[in-house]
């Protein structure tokens, strides 16, 4: 999948590019050439509803505090994990030293 990602981020001209796996991760390429992948964190699924916009959320955090994208989706794996472990589909607020960002 990565070697997938990687070439069809080139010939789209996109800057970057995620794709979540579901339990299996996610994978992540940009133009520079940094690409890999991120597993998912096992947990104990509850509900799923929410862990989607979760993982968006986490990831777009990290790249609006300077993350790279391997640390961004880092952090959108541990939110969409947050959420999958409950039947309420919000995140639990974590404190952004808890998610390894410095403001």
């Amino acid at each position: 999948m990565l070697d997938l990602l990687t070439e069809h981020l080139k010939s789209a001209e996109f800057r970057a590019m995620v794709i979540t796996l579901g339990s299996r991760g996610s994978v992540y390429a940009d133009q520079n050439g940094h690409s890999g992948f991120c597993p998912s964190m096992k947990v104990q699924v509850k509900d799923t509803t929410g862990a989607g916009d979760a993982f968006c959320s986490g990831l777009v955090v990290g790249l609006t505090y300077g993350k790279t994208l391997a640390e961004s989706c880092e952090i959108g794996t541990r939110l969409s994990a947050s959420v999958i472990v409950s039947n309420e589909n919000v995140c639990p607020r974590f404190l952004p030293r808890e998610l390894g960002i410095d403001q």
